[in-house]
């Protein structure tokens, strides 16, 4: 005898049981009637259930990937609408939405001090407000970018529904940026808030909104009042500015007023955004007897500015350890050299300190107990890079960096150097320092000669080309800056600290003048210049203070200055 039951759930999956269709065959030689009716009621049984669980709707499946984020299709009042007098809002988006983004990416302003409701039907969002809202009062409802589906597609941009519930829409509104201190960008999700002037420290804001890619803020359909303005990181939502959690950032007003069918262009807010964070040591391990791996919680800079010191437990020695490199692919790994070998299963303490990041903090001073090891030092000799790159100053030195101390003679006689197209058969004017080959110019590098270093790699057996070109005069141009004197100006503003930045942030050349300065013998490349108004002397900008108020120092940044061989380029500027 054969007994086959084939049951098909076509459409979903056997836990929902969502099927269109249950069969049963049976295929047997002999089989008595009582195995047949015991069969039947199994397939009916299967069968019913079956149908019973087909009646529960569910999203579809199959088809193309759904990529697309969750929209506004109908609002109750609709978008603009006066006179409203209900309590209750509803939102029906094009498709499901993850409930739990949007509660925390709704927004209603101004602050009515009203509480409200959310509930749900399917895809209509409903807020019901617990008291009557205000007489001719604009409302908005902002759903934020970041209100998605039940797949996690985002909406990809706010939307802001604005009613009323007198006879007009408030039509007020502001333009402003939030900007990088130091690079002049836009700077992206900053939150910028209105608070009625009269503000005390316990008072809610009334209008909140947050930058975009640009770094600009829009304010719309504002009520005509006087507000005073302020940007600061609400890191608990309450719309409340913590001076103990929250840093604020005063604009160059601390008040405004604001009027109706008007859009105000505030001035550019700057904000510095430098890190404060000092690196600290992860931990230091041996590689080998005498070679020492030291890892940081991020990048180090510069390691000529660490100091690496040991102390063995069993004589109270000191020694020090060399810093030999900043490893290219990870910058937070530097790899030192003991100047003793650290015996197996000796202590020793090491004291770590002086490291830096790319913004110049300090990391707090660490201290280890590491076990000695018996292991020889295996490193592979290397070539690990070149300092500087790609260009030379008149009087630079050369730096070819090697990944263990330099002992193998092959690195100094294979090196070569042309010059121009002509290769020198000697150069003398080299140093061996630990793991460095340093080459100095005769005088000075020849203007307007390419170089052309050929450093042995005896890890390859092959040479690696450093190409330079040399910054002399012949490269050299000029940038002039020129304050603009207005003719109700009497005097210049005052002392203007400038401050001249490669693309990379390095500051070239920085210092004061008056109304018309010149920085020259500048090599052929493209700027950055920042410039301000140090009124209070600290030798720093200062970004103000909003309680109380101390309005920020005026702030000029120019980017993607060129300077071209031969020429001078102006910039004309006011802080008026």
């Amino acid at each position: 005898m054969k007994l086959i039951i084939v049951v098909l759930f076509i459409g979903g999956s056997i836990q929902n049981f969502q099927c269109n269709l249950l069969y049963c065959s049976v295929k047997h030689e002999k089989i008595t009637m009582n195995y047949l009716t015991g069969l039947t009621k199994i397939c009916l049984v299967l069968l019913l259930f079956s149908l019973h669980s087909c009646a529960t709707p569910l999203a579809p499946t199959g088809g193309p990937t759904d990529k697309e984020g969750p929209s506004i299709i109908r609002t109750v009042p609709k978008n603009l609408q006066t006179g409203v007098s209900s309590q209750r809002v509803e939102i029906e988006f094009s498709e499901f939405v993850n409930r739990n983004s949007l509660s925390s990416n709704l927004q209603i302003e101004p602050d009515i001090g009203i509480d409200y409701q959310l509930s749900w039907k399917k895809k209509t969002l409903f807020i019901d407000f617990d008291s009557p809202l205000p007489d001719s009062t604009t409302l908005l409802i902002t759903l934020g970018n970041k209100v998605s589906d039940t797949r996690n597609n985002a909406m990809g941009a706010s939307e802001v529904i604005a009613f009323s519930t007198g006879d007009q829409i408030d039509t007020g509104g502001l333009i402003g940026k939030v900007l990088n201190a130091e690079t002049g960008k836009g700077l992206e999700g900053k939150e910028v808030f209105l608070f009625s002037n009269t503000y005390d420290v316990q008072q809610k804001a009334l209008y909140r909104t947050e930058t975009d890619t640009g770094g600009t803020f829009r304010f719309n359909y504002v009520r005509e009042t006087e507000y005073s303005i302020v940007h600061f990181e609400d890191r608990n939502r309450n719309k409340i500015w913590d001076s103990l959690l929250e840093s604020a950032h005063a604009f160059d007003v601390r008040s405004l007023n604001v009027q109706n069918g008007v859009i105000d262009t505030l001035a550019s807010i700057y904000v510095m955004e430098a890190d404060t964070m000092r690196p600290e040591v992860l931990g230091v391990g041996l590689l080998s007897s005498s070679r020492l791996r030291i890892r940081f919680s991020e990048a180090i800079v510069n390691e000529f500015t660490g100091q690496i010191t040991l102390e063995a437990g069993f004589d109270g020695t000191e020694f020090s350890a060399t810093p030999l490199y900043i490893a290219p692919a990870d910058p937070s790994i530097v790899f030192a050299q003991s100047s003793r070998m650290l015996l197996q299963d000796s202590s020793y303490v090491v004291r770590v300190r002086g490291f830096e990041d790319s913004f110049g903090n300090v990391m707090e001073p660490y201290t280890q107990v590491l076990l000695g090891s018996g292991a020889a030092d295996t490193t592979i000799q290397r070539f690990i890079g070149v300092r500087p790159e790609g260009v030379l100053g008149m009087r630079d030195s050369v730096e070819l960096r090697y990944a263990a101390p330099i002992r193998n003679p092959a690195i100094i006689d294979s090196l070569r150097i042309i010059e121009g197209v002509v290769e020198r058969e000697s150069w003398s004017k080299g140093v061996v320092t630990n793991n460095r080959l340093v080459l100095y110019p005769d005088t000075e590098w020849l203007d307007g000669v390419d170089y052309q270093f050929l450093a042995w790699n005896p890890r390859t057996q092959r040479r690696v080309l450093a190409p330079f070109s040399v910054s002399g005069p012949s490269n050299w141009g000029a940038i002039e800056l020129v304050e603009m004197i207005g003719p109700n100006d009497s005097l210049s503003t005052g002392p203007v600290t400038y401050e001249l930045r490669t693309q990379e942030g390095q500051i070239l050349k920085q210092g004061k003048f008056r109304e018309r300065f010149q920085l020259d013998s500048l090599s052929a490349s493209t700027y950055s210049l920042r410039l301000y108004l140090d009124t209070n002397a600290n030798q720093r900008w200062d970004d103000g203070s909003w309680v109380p108020y101390n309005k920020p120092e005026s702030l000029i940044i120019r980017k993607s200055i060129i300077v071209q061989p031969g020429f001078s380029s102006t910039i004309r500027f006011s802080f008026n």
